[in-house]
This record gives structure tokens, C-alpha cells and sequence, in this order.
């Protein structure tokens, strides 16, 4: 089916990643050439609902409620031309290569309530590239790890970026039941609200670095489990473990990794929240291993890792850090890798 898609010959070269992410959508309907296909492509869509995938060599996965007039807004020249819409890569693109050169995929037809949650679902499992590489976000001062900058180097092989490129994945937004926020707004009224907050989802991993669930943004972290955004944005910048047991992270940490909880609405998701809340009272939590790195205990902080050891605050404080031994003792501030 893939070899029927007409696209011009400067994108016939995919990375062997966005082959596979491709090939892993098996999408509802294909329009070859979006710019030829139009009339059918918004006759067959007019007021549906559901997610889709823009593809010209690259990517870009979006959701709407109206697929028909997504697809004439991307079709109308004046659309793509407004300031409002210049810093969207997708939009740039479109100007860039043309309409004529893009396939459009109906990846699956999805009531509005779900719109969001299958989106995030499949730019978490994707990472598209017109998705990932999102202008408009500063980025200055941040210290990418050598994983991601190996991740972003995949993403975008062949091409140069400013040192202005900014890197995060479009927001998402929650499921239709979702607990956590106040009641007396419609579900409608909901979505705009944390549409209009998020700026990036972040990545929630235990202190194994498993990945245990996506959050649509960092406001909505933030508020259900009682903390501020600059904590949490501190917390992804510098890697480091929060309350004791979590990893924050605006990008997964290996492209295949799949949450344990594939929705924030779920028991599972609750629980875990709880357990983050519940652990409020732990600002730096101390490992304690053997010379073997076997791990023996797990202290709340570094006062009651002195208290139960008998081995002074500025010790700990000290080795902590280095992970090296003192005495019989490792210290650590995260989980030792074998």
C-alpha cells in the first residue's frame, strides 16, 4: 500500500525509524496526494471526528473534530500564510513543499471525548517528526542528555536546525473522565483550558527509569500532585529523582519505551498519584548499598539516614554524590546501575 503513496523524489529517502512508525499506524483510509484527493478527502470526512497523519518523508500526527475543516484550512494558502500559524513545522512544511506533495492517513475515526488520549497515545509511540521539532519554545539553557541528543540526531537526520530549534512534543490533553479537575466546567470547556496551558507532556518513570505513564502537561502534573510547574521543570532539566522515586521527562528516555498505564484516568494512574503525594514529605531521598551495590535500605532524607547509621549529615552529604564507598557503605541519591 506504502509504495503507491506519490511523493516527490527529495523525500523518497525515510529513516528506517519513520518506516517502521509508518508501517505501525495501518491507518483507515490513505489519500495518496493530498493536494489531487481533496474533494474526496473532505467529502468523506465532513464534521468526523479523528486522528490523522500528514506524510511527505516526515510526519506530523494531529487530531480534530471536524476533519474536513482541518483539511481546508491546510489546503488554504492564506490559512498557512497567517502569523498566528508560522511557527507550526507542519505549516511550514506545506508552504515549503506544497499540498501536492503530502499523503493523508486517517489513522482511526474516535468519538471527541477520545481525541486527545489516542493523539498523545501515538505521538508518545511515534514521536513524529513535525511534532517533535516544535518552534516557539525556548530552550535556552537546557542540557539535553547524550541519549536524547542520540534521539534527536535519529529524528533528524540529513537536516541542519538553528540553534533556535526547540524540542517538545505537541500537548495533549486527558481523558473524558478524568478526576482531577473542578467539576463545574463542561468536559468542552475543560479541554480549551488545559489546551491552552500545556506546553509539553511529560514522562513519568519510577526510580528504575520504567516508564510508567505520559502526563498531558506540566500544569496538570503539577496540580494533582500538589506541587508548582517550576519545581517539576527544575526536576526534567537536572534528571534528578523526585519525592524519592519518580524521573520527570519531556521526552521518553528510549524511543521504545510504552507506559505501564496508558491512561490518566485509570485506577492504576490514581494510585500513582497518590503515592506521589504521599511522598511530599521527601525532598532528597538517600539510597544506602554495600560495597557489592547491593542496595540495603532506602532513608526519607539525609537527617534520617544519620540518625539510623549513626554517620554525620555532612558525610552522607559529601559521598552522596560520588557514589563511592565509605566505610561498609555506598550513598546515592538514585537507584545504582548494575
Amino acid at each position: 500500500m506504502w509504495d503507491c503513496i506519490k511523493l516527490s523524489d527529495s523525500f523518497i529517502m525515510l529513516t528506517c525509524y519513520l518506516t517502521k512508525a509508518v508501517n505501525e499506524l495501518k491507518p483507515v483510509k490513505v489519500y495518496n496526494n493530498f493536494k489531487e484527493d481533496r474533494v474526496q478527502l473532505i467529502k468523506d470526512n465532513n464534521k468526523k471526528e479523528a486522528i490523522y497523519c500528514l506524510i511527505n518523508g516526515h510526519s506530523y500526527i494531529g487530531s480534530s473534530n471536524n476533519l474536513a475543516g482541518r483539511m481546508r484550512n491546510y489546503l488554504n494558502n492564506a490559512f498557512l500564510n497567517n502569523k498566528k500559524n508560522s511557527n507550526m513545522p507542519i505549516i511550514k512544511a506545506l508552504l515549503k513543499y506544497g499540498q501536492n506533495n503530502f499523503a493523508v492517513l486517517i489513522i482511526e475515526y474516535v468519538n471527541f471525548d477520545k481525541l486527545a488520549i489516542r493523539e498523545t497515545h501515538f505521538i508518545s509511540k511515534l514521536l513524529p517528526y513535525y511534532n517533535v521539532l516544535k518552534e516557539g519554545y525556548s530552550s535556552v539553557g537546557y542540557k539535553h542528555t547524550e541519549a536524547t541528543k542520540d534521539m534527536l540526531s535519529e529524528l533528524a537526520k540529513n537536516r541542519v536546525h538553528s540553534d533556535q530549534t526547540k524540542v517538545l512534543i505537541s500537548a495533549a490533553l486527558t481523558g473524558k473522565n478524568n478526576p482531577f479537575y473542578n467539576k463545574t466546567h463542561s468536559w468542552e470547556s475543560k479541554l480549551k483550558i488545559i489546551n491552552a496551558k500545556s506546553a509539553y507532556p511529560v514522562y513519568i518513570y519510577d526510580s528504575y527509569k520504567k516508564l510508567l505513564i505520559v502526563f498531558p502537561s506540566v500544569k496538570t502534573l503539577a496540580n494533582v500532585i500538589n506541587s508548582n510547574s517550576a519545581t517539576i521543570v527544575n526536576y526534567i532539566k537536572n534528571e534528578a529523582l523526585f519525592r524519592g522515586g519518580w524521573y520527570f521527562s519531556s521526552l521518553p528516555f528510549n524511543l521504545s519505551d510504552v507506559p505501564l498505564i496508558s491512561d490518566i484516568t485509570l485506577t492504576e494512574a490514581n494510585n500513582l498519584i497518590l503515592d506521589i503525594k504521599n511522598s511530599s514529605h521527601i525532598k532528597k531521598a538517600i539510597f544506602v548499598y554495600n560495597k557489592n551495590k547491593e542496595l540495603l535500605w532506602k532513608f526519607d532524607g539525609i537527617m534520617q539516614a544519620e540518625k539510623e547509621l549513626k554517620i554525620s549529615h555532612d558525610t552522607i552529604k559529601k559521598y552522596a554524590p560520588l557514589n563511592k564507598p565509605f566505610g561498609d557503605y555506598i550513598f546515592s541519591y538514585e537507584i545504582l546501575k548494575d
